[in-house]
């Protein structure tokens, strides 16, 4: 996808950020990252290199021991935590649905908390339920534990749209699913991506997964940045060793992506 110019400018940016947890841990180690707004930014490393911290940041579920992250041009240290976690909408791999729920209920639920009127809410929640492929006259009334995997983690697509956010953090969303689900759930997900254009900014170990859905990747490892770029550069112009490794099992996906 190319942006246009005047888009183009950070909804969240990561300066310098370091974070130390009590145990002396070491999770990120002076991080100086970008997502462009309508752009999809994945986050890529391996297991404890510190990607899903850089995340969970963004909406001060974890606070930086230095450094700041600014979310729409604001450090988010100014944003009362609770508005800006309704401001943005958030997928994670176990979904997080509500059981004793509907499903036109949970989708609703962040509309529900912004204060949106019942009537408003259901309508728009069937909307969404809509864009993710579920239709609501036989979906809308089920519970959780009635749904596919697949299914239920259109639900929690489809509820992190509800309220119509400029932002989207997903943690390893389609991590759970069989093989043949999760690409069919990437490409519908890309594809609503690039009718919305929201901001997203994914975590995932998947290459695959990355080089298919995002516009840019960023390598950390060991709490540092490595590098960032299209899918492309990581193989032309590999910044390291550790990048060529990272990749080695991944070049025809690679080059098969949007250069």
């Amino acid at each position: 996808m190319v942006l246009d110019q005047e888009v183009s400018k950070p909804i969240v940016a990561w300066r310098d950020v370091r974070k130390v947890y009590p145990s002396g841990l070491a999770a990120l180690d002076g991080v100086t990252l970008e997502a462009n707004a309508g752009e999809v930014l994945a986050i890529l490393g391996t297991s404890g290199s510190g990607k899903t911290t850089l995340l969970k940041l963004v909406n001060r579920l974890f606070e930086p021991s230095s450094g700041t992250i600014e979310v729409r041009g604001k450090p988010t240290s100014d944003w009362d935590p609770i508005a800006l976690r309704l401001s943005i909408g958030y997928v994670i791999q176990d979904v997080g649905l509500m059981p004793h729920l509907d499903i036109l209920a949970n989708v609703g639920l962040v509309l529900k908390l912004l204060g949106h009127p019942k009537p408003d809410r259901e309508q728009r929640s069937q909307e969404v339920l809509k864009q993710v492929g579920l239709e609501p006259s036989r979906f809308a009334g089920l519970r959780p534990h009635q749904l596919s995997g697949g299914q239920r983690q259109r639900v929690g697509v489809a509820r992190a749209l509800a309220a119509n956010p400029d932002l989207i953090l997903m943690d390893e969303p389609f991590g759970a699913l069989d093989p043949i689900t999760r690409r069919e759930i990437q490409a519908e997900f890309r594809d609503l991506q690039r009718r919305l254009k929201t901001t997203v900014i994914i975590v995932t170990h998947d290459i695959r997964e990355a080089c298919h859905i995002a516009d840019r990747l960023a390598l950390v490892d060991a709490g540092k940045l490595v590098q960032v770029g299209r899918a492309a550069d990581f193989h032309d112009k590999p910044a390291s060793d550790f990048v060529k490794s990272f990749f080695a099992d991944a070049e025809a996906v690679v080059l098969e992506s949007p250069r």
